[in-house]
């Protein structure tokens, strides 16, 4: 049986390490078992080989006393799609359990599941400590479960507004009763007061107001997009008509903005307006971020990946601690002096309803990386099929 051969040393090993738990439970996994009917496939029967070998995740173990690769089934290669990759023990190892086995994840537990970041795309991992010397490995790309799962999560934020609009009652209605009160003084008062009096009193009533505008404007960009209208247009074509428009204001300041690869590479179905108004969120946070910086830059880039085109904007400004990267999307979160904590709420919930998603990667002091995925226009889908 062809699944024997692939697992000979391995079973022997297994056999050698008494009162190893897993060791029996493999060795019994190997022995034959009896043929297994395929529904639909009259007359046609599997053994354990071409289930694992049919089976729709990629599995792998490794040996590693010899520092060897004993076994992958045939999906194992389509999930990482490298081919190299799949028979280098090393480089295997480094990607896929290194970090659990220098954090010494296995000592209270034989089972790890973790996620990998690999050429893009995200891979689930569940790791088994099958004995002291061998780990079986299951692989699956979720990249675009990750993605809807995400997508999922934003919208379900959106839906439980309640929470958000709690806290809008609160920061209005203290400027408000504040400027009420002044006002009614005021009218009492008037004439008793000195004019440095009730120039006091007028100062303290405009800045509640000031107060009360700037959050009823963050307010208007949050509702006004309540239905969007998407359409397929040339991604270089709406960067180049957004970039016209803001790249004056950030060269007043000093700031470069520089397009590091082409744009041209797909069509996305998108809200212009929605899309603008989450481009200027992310590029007003990095030219904040970018202040008393030296030689302060913001680049482009875009990368076309299966159905999604990937547009990263990345600046060379102060960073986000990781304590606030814990809280980035929750509303009245902020560590900006004048901001109210619905920049990125409102960002995200722009690309949610474009079917889009939103990333973002921060170092302290070495800079901001933010990622947002676009679904590519039918239209290009099209193309490349005829390509």
């Amino acid at each position: 049986m062809e699944l024997r051969h692939e697992f000979h040393s391995l079973e022997g090993a297994l056999r050698a390490e008494k009162g190893v738990s897993g060791a029996g439970l493999l060795r019994n996994q190997l022995e034959p078992v009896a043929e297994v009917e395929v529904e639909g496939s009259a007359g046609s029967s599997w053994g354990f080989a071409q289930i694992l070998e049919h089976i729709d995740v990629g599995i792998l173990v490794l040996d590693l006393e010899r520092q060897a690769i004993d076994y992958r089934n045939l999906l194992f290669y389509q999930v990482l799609q490298d081919e190299l990759l799949c028979a280098d023990y090393q480089a295997l190892y480094a990607l896929l359990i290194q970090s659990l086995e220098e954090e010494n994840r296995f000592a209270h537990s034989a089972h790890v599941n973790h996620k990998v970041d690999y050429q893009g795309r995200l891979l689930g991992c569940s790791v088994y400590k099958i004995t002291r010397r061998y780990r079986g490995i299951f692989l699956r790309d979720i990249t675009e479960q990750s993605r809807l799962e995400s997508i999922a999560q934003a919208v379900n934020a959106m839906d439980n507004i309640g929470f958000i609009f709690s806290g809008i009652r609160h920061e209005i209605g203290n400027p408000l009763n504040s400027l009420k009160m002044a006002i009614s003084v005021l009218k009492q008062n008037l004439d008793s007061f000195s004019a440095e009096t009730i120039s006091e009193y007028l100062d303290r009533s405009l800045a509640d107001i000031g107060r009360m505008e700037y959050l009823l404007k963050s307010l208007k960009t949050f509702s006004i997009f309540e239905h969007v209208d998407l359409k397929d247009q040339p991604l270089v074509d709406f960067m180049g008509k957004f970039l016209s428009l803001v790249e004056r204001d950030f060269q007043s300041h000093g700031i470069d903005i520089r397009i590091e690869a082409s744009l041209d590479i797909a069509s996305v179905r998108v809200d212009n307006r929605a899309l603008h108004q989450a481009l200027l969120n992310i590029f007003n946070n990095a030219a904040d971020a970018l202040l008393g910086r030296n030689d302060p830059e913001i680049r482009i880039s875009a990368e076309l990946r299966g159905q999604l085109v990937w547009l990263t904007i990345a600046d060379n400004g102060c960073g986000i601690s990781p304590e606030q990267q814990k809280h980035l999307f929750q509303p009245f979160n902020t560590n900006k002096p004048n901001g109210n904590g619905l920049g990125l709420v409102i960002t995200r919930k722009l690309l949610a309803m474009m079917n889009s998603d939103i990333d973002i990667e921060s170092q302290p002091q070495q800079g901001t990386r933010v990622t947002i995925s676009l679904p590519v226009s039918p239209q290009t889908d099209s193309a490349q099929d005829i390509l």
